[in-house]
């Protein structure tokens, strides 16, 4: 580079690559799984997500930085409150209250309090409220919205999520990514490794793990992972 012979010249040019970026990437999941997440999809300008276990609009959120990029969605969550927060956050959405898991009919979840993470349809202690909601496969809720494409899905459900993914009609709707959390970080733990083979024999590759999110795309579609996160 020929401005390397001035040095004031290459002294600005230093001093811009420095501050350019200086500024840290921001997040909301807390591993930072949003920022995979939209590299991962950045080519799709308008796309439709599920978010099940969605929690919070924010917080802990891999489909808000989506949602900002003018994407939309489906938050389903077992917590009345959360989904009340979603509904004045996110209004652009369809915000549903119910358990989501292998079978359609009435069941009870556990509550730690009205929104909280660990709440689920698994007890984990005596001092949690049992309550009683509606469960349904994810594929009748689709049905009944009448949703037939779908992007992508994170699924955060406190210990069922295999149970979700049972629930869901691969011969309708094959989005590109899904995430899928599990809390053992042992890779030869039984439970995760029924969730990859599960994903594996629907077509899915696992492509990556960041904290305790699993990361996986269409098998035919791995080879253009390289490229899409690029930074």
């Amino acid at each position: 580079m020929k401005f390397r012979q001035n040095q004031f010249f290459y002294w600005l040019y230093k001093i811009q690559k420095i501050y350019k970026n200086k500024k840290p990437n921001s997040h909301y999941a807390e591993f930072a799984e949003d920022v995979m997440v939209s590299r991962i999809l950045k080519k799709i300008k308008k796309g439709f997500y599920i978010d099940i276990g969605a929690y919070h609009p924010y917080k802990g959120s891999l489909t808000y930085s989506l949602y900002s990029r003018k994407w939309n969605g489906m938050n389903l969550d077992i917590s009345r409150s959360s989904i009340d927060l979603f509904n004045m956050a996110r209004p652009n959405d369809i915000n549903i209250n119910c358990a989501v898991s292998d079978f359609n009919g009435e069941t009870y979840y556990y509550e730690n309090s009205p929104i909280n993470q660990q709440n689920s349809l698994i007890s984990l202690h005596d001092k949690q409220k049992k309550i009683k909601t509606q469960s349904y496969k994810l594929s009748e809720i689709l049905k009944m919205k009448n949703i037939k494409s779908v992007d992508y899905i994170n699924i955060d459900t406190e210990g069922n999520e295999l149970e979700v993914l049972m629930g869901i009609d691969f011969g309708k709707i094959n989005p590109f990514l899904f995430t899928i959390e599990d809390n053992s970080f042992d890779l030869n733990n039984e439970i995760k490794k029924k969730k990859i083979t599960f994903l594996k024999e629907k077509n899915y590759e696992l492509i990556n793990i960041i904290g305790v999110t699993m990361f996986f795309v269409k098998k035919n579609s791995v080879h253009e992972i390289i490229d899409l996160i690029k930074i």
